[in-house]
């Protein structure tokens, strides 16, 4: 079985599901940042305008992030989740390939047919987190998310460990929070 899935250009913008374009709080990104010890994001190929987490992105009016070249070296990726295998296979690529580190903000799928080949076979970690993120629409939190999340690390400096990623089981928390 090949470690690559079929990359296809996606639907046009109007085709979008709206809990795909949900924001990731802020105080997630850069917590994710100091985790990994990264500098700041320079790139995020899965966003719209006003959810981007870096200065250089790809929204669906520029482009396609998952079929465009990526930019950058440190990129945020939340994907949208109706399509992860695909973004976690391209996180991978783009780790492996052209030695981006790249930080997903995906649901851990562990029993998908997916997830050997673009995460335990390829990220360096995987930050478990405990409880669920609040994601915005509107700039405004939506409490109760219905999934939990993980982080993926795609990192060319990481070493995976021969059983897979390191595992972290982490509970974020805001800036001034607890």
């Amino acid at each position: 079985m090949s470690n690559e899935f079929q990359l296809k250009p996606s639907p046009p913008a109007g085709n979008i599901p709206d809990s795909d374009t949900w924001a990731t709080p802020a105080w997630i990104v850069e917590w994710v940042r100091e985790q990994a010890g990264w500098p700041a994001f320079d790139f995020d190929p899965a966003c719209v305008p006003a959810t981007a987490k870096a200065p250089d992105y790809i929204c669906p009016d520029t482009g396609d992030g998952l079929w465009d070249p990526w930019r950058g070296s440190t990129v945020w990726l939340n994907p949208p989740y109706s399509k992860q295998a695909l973004w976690l296979a391209r996180a991978a690529r783009e780790c492996r390939l052209e030695g981006r580190r790249v930080a997903a903000l995906v649901m851990p799928s562990f029993d998908s047919i997916y997830w050997r080949p673009t995460v335990w076979q390829e990220a360096a970690e995987i930050y478990m987190i405990e409880g669920r993120i609040a994601f915005e629409m509107d700039g405004e939190p939506r409490p109760g998310g219905n999934v939990r999340s993980c982080i993926v690390i795609y990192d060319p400096a990481l070493s995976i460990g021969a059983n897979g990623p390191r595992v972290k089981y982490l509970r974020p928390i805001p800036k001034g929070g607890e």
